[in-house]
């Protein structure tokens, strides 16, 4: 009769592959081969959920990725335009809504709130740092209807820190 622990070893060799192989493939964890429709919609997190998150760590890596595709953050926006967004307010072509864009946000959220219908998750506005201004993406609770909202939010007791 074998001894459990024996049984174990190759269990966890067998999962620790089957999760290596899950990620070949992906592209800063978003899957390489998904169905068209999932990819047609850019407001669509398609990044993989991982089961041992919860639901504001999920929220927060989709949001992340959404602005640094859609060209929010100090890098340039993703070659993929099927991923960019065009949010209210946006007008004219891409190449000036994306240059428009550049620089807006920090990489990093910086607060995440999820609720039954819906997270937001707040991100540093790197143009006015002195004033604690934030900008909320908003999406439902299954990670869809990702979109930057108009308006900012200020952190009134953020320069009484800072001084």
């Amino acid at each position: 009769m074998l001894h459990p622990a024996h049984l174990a070893r190759p269990t966890i060799v067998a999962l620790a592959l089957a999760a290596l192989a899950g990620c070949a493939g992906r592209r800063g964890g978003v899957p390489m081969h998904l169905p068209e429709w999932l990819r047609s919609d850019p407001q669509r997190c398609l990044l993989a959920r991982d089961l041992g998150e919860n639901m504001e760590a999920m929220a927060r890596r989709c949001a992340e990725l959404f602005v640094l595709e859609n060209g929010y953050t100090d890098r340039p926006a993703t070659d993929d335009s099927t991923r960019w967004v065009m949010e209210a307010g946006d007008r004219g072509p891409w190449p000036r809504v994306l240059a428009g864009r550049g620089g807006m946000l920090q990489r990093s959220a910086a607060m995440v709130q999820c609720s039954m219908r819906q997270c937001v998750v707040f991100f540093l506005s790197r143009r006015l740092p002195q004033y604690c201004a934030y900008r909320a993406i908003t999406m439902t609770q299954v990670y869809t209807r990702l979109r930057l909202e108009p308006g900012e939010v200020h952190d009134r007791r953020c320069a009484d820190r800072e001084a």
